[in-house]
Order: structure tokens, then sequence, then C-alpha cells
């Protein structure tokens, strides 16, 4: 229980125009893994439109396995 509200305080600490690196959970199929990028849009469930080289993708909170503020 203690690893959600981790991860739901640093989602929420996150804000547009942070540079992120997130891990998603291997089920979503998504290449590459982990993915590097911008936040453009974040809603209040800590769902998030990250901007990455290869173009915009939208990131669910219940994918995230982890997630590192990058500097810049």
């Amino acid at each position: 229980m203690a690893l959600f509200q981790s991860l739901a305080d640093t989602l929420k600490a996150l804000a547009v125009g942070h540079r992120v690196k997130v891990t998603l959970r291997p089920e979503t199929g998504r290449f590459p893994n982990p993915v590097e990028g911008h936040i453009t849009e974040k809603d209040e469930a800590g769902n998030f439109s990250l901007a990455t080289d290869r173009g915009a993708v939208a990131v669910r909170a219940g994918d995230i396995l982890s997630i590192t503020r990058l500097p810049g």
C-alpha cells in the first residue's frame, strides 16, 4: 500500500513541462520501455501525455512501474 501512495504522491508533484523517465508495465506493449520525454498534459487521476522523440505517448497512472524526474 505504501508503494502505491508513494507513486501517487510523485505523480501529484510532477507538472506540465517536467522531463521524466517512465517505465511501464510490459503488458502495455510500449516500445521502447522505459520512455523519456516532457509532460505536455496531466489530469487529476495521474494520467498524462508525454512528448517523446517518437511522438506523443498517453500514459495511464495504472500502467506505471516507476517514474523519475530528470533534469531539464
